[in-house]
């Protein structure tokens, strides 16, 4: 009966384009659907997200039976890869997986045949801005506050509708790179207002007209990616004003997504580190009480002006923020007394390897916050400053980061590298019961990866092979709750020429407007790469 009524209520609402459409075929419906950004009504939100559900479990009704899988399962106590078979149920979720031959299929299962593969967890990226996705190559020469202007000035000027279009193309992008769950920092829309010493002075910021907020969760939801969605508390208005946004934002997450198995929960971006005042850690810590929410702090990131980033710590101690439902972000210029004050409020850290590295932040000492009992997780940051989200390369940069480090190969192993990219980034933020390891009773969020295509040579070491030497040259497939979400490097969500020809579209009118305001007329040279922007 499902179907039945989800088309009746498309026939309500003026958008009964599919009458002929069987249910097999409802993903594709839904997604076509969904990707109508305009000015969506609330009505029709909900129903791209019955649509996206319905078709979830049409695809999970049949259930999957993997065999001959050489399993990385992150399940504790799981040290090594085995050969054996995992089964998915209709939920998405795996309902068996153990060593051997896999059982005779149920009627109407589908069967994947992994012989001489892997199959492993979906990477998580406990730390992600997607909607940076189409700012790639920009501030290149630059550290955290010349490459923020740099992306500024195209962000400054991008609308609600470009955000949506941005967040998906990152999405996919996460998608297609094996990257099946992320934590997101949305942007609230808001423009200046960000400050590094305390008491600096600068001016109020300015909030553009929206949905930014709403956009970018319905294009996290339209790709098929797992997140938790992030939002900012923008200094503007009072403080009630504040409180009354991030409450609608709670309100629309629970109405719309509140059944989506995709929406894994809210949790708010701490601001701190460009603020200049301690009110904003009062704010973070009361709604974090109140809201019962994470709050994850970008934080001690950038090499310069260290004193004055350091001093705000206080702030956060004072206001009570600092808590097991507290992350720091990045959490690099620190010293062994924050690092005792942090562990001992039960506070995490999320580490981004690649970013760090492009921007010249500096390393994470992950070896001594874990030793002093911080918890840790993996991220892949953003597309802008990693410019490529691969996690294959982000285990590879931390390993070598740490290890060059403290000049050590047992100073980080090639299992607790792989352990923190996929469960440990979990168990950080709260979704360790869902997500990051396979186990029964977990959304089955897998990758298929062929260590032979292109070859890498017999196995000594199947986990170290796998974190050392395999790449996204490597990776063949990705499932997100048992459905099929990337195959090789086509895309099965989405429309993905559609999808270029919007970012190319709205990049190069982004570039164009931001030429005109810094004063470059159209009787200047054309932009060299206008044409591949917008052919």
């Amino acid at each position: 009966m499902l179907f039945p009524t989800l088309f009746r209520l498309l026939d309500r609402s003026g958008l009964l384009f599919a009458q002929t459409v069987q249910p097999p075929a409802i993903m594709s419906v839904s997604l076509a659907f969904t990707s109508e950004v305009g000015h969506r009504s609330p009505l029709r939100s909900k129903l791209a997200a019955l649509l996206l559900l319905a078709s979830g479990l049409t695809a999970g009704a049949q259930g999957l039976l993997v065999k001959n899988a050489l399993l990385i399962t992150q399940k504790p106590g799981d040290e090594q890869a085995y050969l054996g078979y995992m089964r998915v149920g209709n939920e998405g979720r795996i309902t068996a997986i153990a060593p051997g031959d896999a059982p005779a299929p149920l009627p109407g299962e589908r069967v994947i045949d992994a012989s001489g593969k892997f199959v492993a967890p979906g990477f998580i990226s406990a730390h992600s801005h997607l909607f940076m996705s189409p700012l790639r190559g920009l501030g290149h020469t630059e550290t955290l506050y010349g490459w923020g202007a740099a992306v500024s000035r195209l962000n400054n000027r991008a609308t609600a509708e470009d955000l949506y279009w941005f967040t998906l193309h990152g999405s996919l992008d996460f998608l297609r790179n094996g990257i099946t769950t992320a934590y997101d920092f949305t942007y609230s829309g808001a423009v200046g207002g960000q400050a590094v010493g305390v008491g600096e002075k600068v001016p109020p910021p300015s909030l553009k007209p929206g949905p930014f907020e709403e956009n970018q969760l319905r294009a996290k939801s339209d790709a098929g990616l797992r997140f938790i969605n992030s939002v900012g508390l923008p200094r503007v208005g009072t403080r009630p004003e504040m409180i009354s946004r991030l409450e609608g934002l709670l309100a629309h997450a629970k109405s719309v997504y509140g059944q989506n198995p995709l929406y894994l929960g809210m949790a708010i971006s701490g601001g701190l580190q460009r603020a200049p005042t301690r009110e904003t850690a009062e704010l973070e810590a009361h709604v974090m009480k109140t809201y019962d929410l994470m709050n994850q702090s970008h934080f001690l990131e950038s090499p310069e002006r260290v004193e004055e980033q350091q001093a705000k710590f206080a702030w956060y101690a004072d206001a009570g923020a600092l808590s097991p439902k507290f992350i720091f972000g990045h959490f690099i210029q620190t010293n062994p007394e924050l690092v005792r004050q942090a562990a001992a409020a039960g506070a995490s850290m999320s580490w981004q390897p690649t970013s760090n590295s492009r921007l010249a932040s500096g390393v994470a000492d992950i070896v001594a916050y874990r030793a002093a009992g911080m918890k840790v997780a993996v991220g892949l940051d953003d597309q802008s400053c990693t410019d490529i989200s691969d996690p294959f390369q982000n285990l590879r940069i931390g390993l070598a980061l740490i290890r060059t480090k403290y000049k050590s190969a047992q100073a980080l192993s090639v299992r607790e590298m792989l352990y923190l990219h996929t469960l440990g980034s979990a168990d950080v933020l709260g979704i360790a019961d869902k997500v990051g390891s396979l186990e029964v009773g977990k959304y089955a969020d897998f990758l298929i990866v062929d260590p032979r295509r292109p070859d890498t040579g017999p196995l000594h070491d199947a986990i170290a092979t796998y974190v050392l030497a395999c790449g996204l040259r490597n990776l063949e497939q990705v499932y997100v709750g048992g459905r099929l979400v990337a195959d090789g490097l086509r895309l099965m969500t989405q429309d993905e020429a559609r999808l270029r020809r919007e970012i190319d579209d709205r990049i190069a009118r982004l570039e164009s407007e931001v030429r005109a305001l810094e004063g470059r007329t159209a009787s200047l040279a054309p932009h060299p790469f206008a044409a591949l922007l917008n052919p």
